[in-house]
């Protein structure tokens, strides 16, 4: 039997194709959920001032707001979150799955009624946002995790690639 094809990404750490797919799968799915947080900001505001532009009603922040953050299977955040968490069971440390799950925990109880105003809406997807970085910085920390170079060793480097 052969051995996987695999890529040394740090000192006694390798990255198998199938570890690779995953990462690529769970970079995939927390920017889809961090993607949605900002549309859910943005949207928000821009559907009540073209509304009052227009001299409409707005529609219902709460509903839009709610299916952006809950209720839509295929991509809201809670959604993207969970089929995050869920690939990061195969490659990733416990520290990140315990962050994913803070934020979908969090998620989860949220309310259409915690949802109402664009404010709420703003420090909903501020939290998400937030909940991202710590979880890209597990991701930095764990996997591509780099030594501090001296000034000495970033020549030497730069040297050897001329």
């Amino acid at each position: 039997m052969t051995e996987p094809r695999s890529l040394a990404i740090a000192k006694d750490r390798w990255l198998t194709d199938a570890r690779a797919y995953n990462l690529i799968w769970l970079g995939r799915w927390l920017e889809r959920a961090e993607s949605a947080a900002r549309a859910a900001d943005a949207l928000i505001n821009s559907l009540l001032d073209t509304a009052s532009s227009l001299g409409v009603s707005p529609p219902d922040p709460a509903s839009v707001a709610a299916e952006l953050f809950l209720r839509n299977e295929a991509s809201s955040v809670l959604q993207c979150l969970v089929k995050a968490r869920l690939t990061a069971t195969q490659i990733a440390p416990v520290e990140l799955m315990a962050a994913i799950t803070d934020a979908i925990t969090e998620i989860e109880a949220l309310s259409p009624d915690a949802l109402q105003t664009p404010q709420q809406v703003i420090d909903a997807a501020t939290f998400v946002i937030e909940r991202l970085s710590d979880a890209a910085r597990l991701i930095e920390d764990e996997w591509f995790g780099r030594e501090t170079l001296t000034d000495e060793e970033v020549y030497r480097r730069f040297a050897q690639q001329q």
